[in-house]
């Protein structure tokens, strides 16, 4: 196993690029490097600069890296597969411009699946024909990453129509390895009710990127059990420093062990802008935990 540590601009609260809430992207920059990571991720287009030349120059005058973008979209919606497409180019461009690897490929969380969260036996399901139609877009999505040798991610995400188990290995079934590897998102797999160790394990071979991110218990539960709004449970700080919630990262170390895992893992806490004043701290303790108990 050997990993390389980066965070991400959500663990400041940047969840949408146009939020008056969010903290200057040069703030969020300065404070994922004095955290000690080596790398970020591009966050929702239009955070960071998208001017080739002012992205490369902020993140060298901070000895960061770019290790990947997100593909935040309404995956489910037939409708918009064109302007998903015209999204990814221009975030593919970006990214390989920069030297990044990956594109983490996401389902835009939307009802009613957002009160649905962490409720695998109940929530709405796509019928067959929209799943297909989905589909087609990720495959689309990913022969579009190709073409800007671009790592395609796909990553099971609460509060969207790819979030539990059987949803998971239904769209690894349907979408070929060539065009759409996994991203594991160790919080958002105990959010649904996976075992993130048990997913990583079958899906050694696709398994390109990670995401570390840990969840408190008793947030968790409250949650599912009133059918409490994703970005609500956000906001009630379901997601927590890694070491203070109840991912089992003993056993994810072991499991990235036996898989020999070689990568990016990248640092992830959501949380709400307009609460979060001590973002920093609690990166530079989740790197303190990485250090101490995933990569001693």
């Amino acid at each position: 196993m050997e990993l390389k540590i980066a965070n991400a601009p959500c663990s400041w609260g940047i969840e949408f690029a146009d939020n008056p809430a969010n903290p200057l992207w040069q703030t969020v920059l300065d404070e994922i490097a004095g955290a000690g990571y080596g790398a970020t991720e591009l966050g929702p287009l239009g955070y960071l600069p998208t001017d080739p030349q002012a992205l490369r120059s902020a993140l060298t005058a901070r000895t960061l890296g770019l290790v990947a973008g997100t593909l935040f979209v309404h995956l489910h919606k037939a409708e918009e597969r064109e302007a998903i497409f015209e999204k990814t180019h221009t975030t593919c461009q970006i990214l390989n411009e920069q030297g990044a690897e990956f594109l983490v490929v996401i389902d835009h969380v939307s009802s009613p699946r957002t009160d649905e969260a962490g409720q695998a036996k109940t929530a709405t399901r796509l019928n067959d024909e929209q799943w297909d139609a989905m589909m087609e877009t990720l495959r689309g999505v990913g022969e579009i990453c190709a073409q800007y040798n671009v790592t395609p991610t796909l990553h099971a995400h609460a509060g969207t129509y790819i979030e539990y188990r059987d949803e998971l290995d239904r769209a690894m079934r349907d979408l070929p390895a060539e065009l759409m590897s996994l991203c594991v998102d160790t919080g958002h797999c105990v959010y649904a009710g996976m075992d993130p160790s048990d997913v990583l394990r079958t899906y050694k071979d696709r398994v390109k990127y990670l995401h570390f991110k840990d969840i408190n218990a008793d947030v968790l539960a409250a949650s599912v059990a009133t059918g409490t709004d994703f970005y609500t449970a956000i906001g009630n700080n379901i997601f927590c420093p890694l070491g203070q919630g109840c991912v089992d990262f003993s056993d994810v170390r072991q499991t990235l062990i036996d898989i020999d895992f070689k990568g990016w893992v990248t640092v992830e806490q959501d949380t709400d802008p307009t609460a979060k004043s001590d973002a920093k701290t609690d990166a530079e303790q989740s790197r303190a935990f990485i250090e101490k108990t995933v990569l001693h």
